[in-house]
């Protein structure tokens, strides 16, 4: 059961994290009707740049708990699978 939680949240932290690195330029200048052309000299290009590595970092963070979760089941299936010893 907590194998099956820790991957739930590992996919969703994913898929959060995909979709807010996508989105940060869309976020990022929601409230804005023009800009300057060089885009990158504003604060919204920080304010994008930011979202984007926040974005980023929840992605590995995801991916690191998706990870960690495939170890453990195959550590367990290999403890599993180990042929008894002979106590006699």
């Amino acid at each position: 059961m907590k194998t099956k939680f820790t991957f739930i949240v590992g996919s969703t932290a994913v898929i959060v994290g995909i979709v807010f690195a996508v989105l940060a330029q869309s976020i990022a200048f929601s409230g804005v009707k023009t800009y300057p052309p060089p885009r990158s000299e504003t604060s919204y290009a920080a304010q994008e740049q930011l979202l984007q590595n926040i974005g980023l970092l929840v992605l590995a963070f995801g991916l690191l708990l998706i990870l960690i979760t495939f170890r453990e089941c195959l550590r367990a299936s290999r403890r599993d699978h180990r042929p008894a010893r002979n106590e006699g």
